[in-house]
């Protein structure tokens, strides 16, 4: 996994993923969505200010109608829980510096 999917809020309040493959950012059909997990406590609570009722982990199925490719993803508020995206990657090990 690289992290590849992309996306942003439409004119409204819904969120598009984009298509990984397709040039254009063509806009990902949801096909399916399912709980992954639930929580009855988030154990983030206890270091945030904020306060999540639970926790959970949705995932939804994604399909491209323009080139055909399907796609997972996940989305949760058990896993990172603040900072830059860019921090997020580096603790899974999607930006360590290539060595020569």
């Amino acid at each position: 996994m690289k992290g590849k999917l992309q996306g942003a809020t439409d004119a409204t309040d819904y969120f598009c993923f984009f298509c990984p493959k397709c040039p254009d950012r063509e806009i990902m059909r949801i096909l399916e969505y399912g709980e992954h997990a639930k929580e009855n406590i988030n154990k983030y609570n206890a270091h945030c200010k904020s306060k999540a009722k639970y926790g959970f982990t949705l995932v939804f199925k994604l399909h491209c109608e323009k080139c055909g490719h399907t796609d997972f993803v996940k989305v949760s508020n058990t896993g990172w829980q603040g900072g830059k995206h860019s921090e997020a990657l580096s603790r899974y090990g999607h930006n360590k510096p290539t060595q020569l």
